[in-house]
């Protein structure tokens, strides 16, 4: 058995085409977002699932330099490709055209928004194990086919938009190492008059989790370190700072430009952090949904 590290040695984006104000949607009809939320934009996408997961599996495979032939698993963590519809089968296409085929696909769920950041938890594991060489994780959403009832969730704490991210993970000693993981259930959380109580106590349940699969604290980390599932900021900051995070080090930047893109929301922050020259640090991918939550710990690899 191979005790390998595993790395995530590039990432890529696809945002919908299309840019819409949050205060025009139906919901908000006698005012604005409460300003609390930070909610400006959402993106809605123009053609099909499909349309965003291709580039963005695309996207990481070059930014990674990583050879298509060489991905022998993909874990795709989405909730918008139906049984019974045509994408489905569609999707074996894609990874044909992609030049991945030898990948094994696997699609996972049942977590919600914290579906994609326990996938690098497995990606790891399998290339840790030697289960696997190199596998591609593969997050995205279209809100029409997964929340058929609007874009405002949650009593106004997330806004969805359409997106996609992707991600390589193999034993190639460049990017980031992937130290650990963790994950958490806020098992009362839909109990009446529990539901904050339960979710404080998943935050502070899966970072003292995840500080102890690691070995770091929140000292290690610098500003905007943290890269959440994008909900309202003041509930991401009293969510956040009963976990001992500071403000500074929560990446809101893409709460107003892009709302929550559900489960690509880490990714996308992670690369657009990336892009505009964050502070060298370890970082945490943090997904989260109302009942659940998971996270893993990344650090720059030292050339």
């Amino acid at each position: 058995m191979s005790t390998a590290a595993a790395h995530v040695n590039g990432l890529g984006a696809e945002l919908g085409a299309i840019r819409r104000k949050v205060a025009e949607l139906p919901e908000y009809a006698g005012g604005p977002p409460d300003a609390g939320t930070g909610f400006a934009e959402y993106r809605e996408a123009e053609g099909g699932i499909l349309d965003l997961l291709g580039p963005a599996m695309r996207g990481a495979l070059d930014a990674s330099g990583t050879d298509p032939a060489t991905v022998d698993t993909v874990l795709l963590a989405t909730e918008s490709l139906p049984a019974d519809g045509p994408d489905r089968t569609a999707f074996a296409g894609l990874l044909s055209d992609l030049g991945l085929r030898r990948a094994y696909p696997v699609m996972l769920g049942l977590a919600d928004c914290s579906t994609a950041i326990a996938a690098f938890d497995i990606a790891a594991s399998l290339v840790r194990s030697g289960a696997s060489g190199t596998v591609l994780v593969v997050s995205g959403d279209l809100v029409r086919t997964v929340l058929p009832g609007g874009r405002v969730v949650l009593g106004g704490t997330a806004v969805a938009g359409d997106g996609a991210a992707a991600a390589v993970v193999s034993g190639r000693r460049y990017g980031w190492e992937l130290l650990g993981g963790a994950r958490g259930i806020a098992a009362e959380a839909a109990t009446p008059g529990h539901r904050m109580s339960a979710q404080l106590a998943m935050y502070q349940g899966l970072f003292a989790d995840l500080w102890e699969a690691t070995g770091l604290t929140p000292r290690d980390l610098g500003t905007g370190a943290v890269l959440p599932s994008n909900l309202a900021r003041d509930a991401l900051r009293t969510f956040l700072g009963e976990a001992g995070i500071a403000d500074s080090q929560v990446y809101l930047d893409n709460v107003p430009r892009i709302a929550h893109c559900l489960g690509s929301d880490p990714l996308i922050n992670l690369a657009d952090r990336t892009a505009g020259g964050g502070a060298p640090s370890p970082v945490v991918l943090l997904g989260t949904s109302a009942v659940h939550a998971a996270a893993v710990l990344l650090r720059p690899v030292e050339e």
